[in-house]
């Protein structure tokens, strides 16, 4: 399954394929402090909000095989460089299906999300992981992203 292609998203069926993954992204969160169920109304509630007007400059991207199915995206989004007091890319989303992983999908997207930042005239690229997702931090460390910031949250 390595023959695929990136493409901006385009139409419903692309929304309705994003929508679709969002068990996926949401399944390997681990909110100690959150149930199963606000975990999955976060994911609906972020995933939507890449159709938002006031989400900011913003591009998704869909990774199609050969033979027509959609494999994954990466939605990358105008955001805050709070040290550097400057806008930076943001990989908001990033999800491939579990067949494709792999398969360079994700690697991809990351160039692809790097492509988009740099026309942007952005000097930095930054995202988000869930502690709990540590296949996606092993990925994102290996493509040169580095950790600087740890949440903690406690439950009152």
């Amino acid at each position: 399954m390595s023959d695929f292609i990136i493409r901006p998203e385009k139409d419903e069926a692309d929304r309705v394929f994003i929508r679709g993954l969002n068990g996926r992204l949401s399944g390997v969160i681990d909110a100690p402090t959150h149930s199963n169920e606000e975990v999955a109304d976060f994911q609906e509630r972020f995933t939507a909000s890449a159709w938002e007007g006031d989400a900011g400059e913003c591009a998704t991207f869909i990774a199609v095989g050969t033979d027509g199915q959609r494999l994954g995206y990466v939605n990358v989004r105008e955001s805050a460089d709070e040290i550097a007091n400057e806008k930076c890319g943001y990989i908001a989303l990033l999800a491939v299906r579990a067949e494709a992983e792999g398969e360079g999908v994700g690697q991809s997207f990351l160039e692809e999300a790097e492509e988009w930042t740099r026309q942007m005239g952005f000097r930095r690229l930054a995202l988000d992981v869930f502690a709990s997702n540590q296949r996606g931090q092993r990925v994102y460390e290996k493509a040169g992203f580095r950790p600087e910031t740890i949440r903690l949250i406690k439950q009152l």
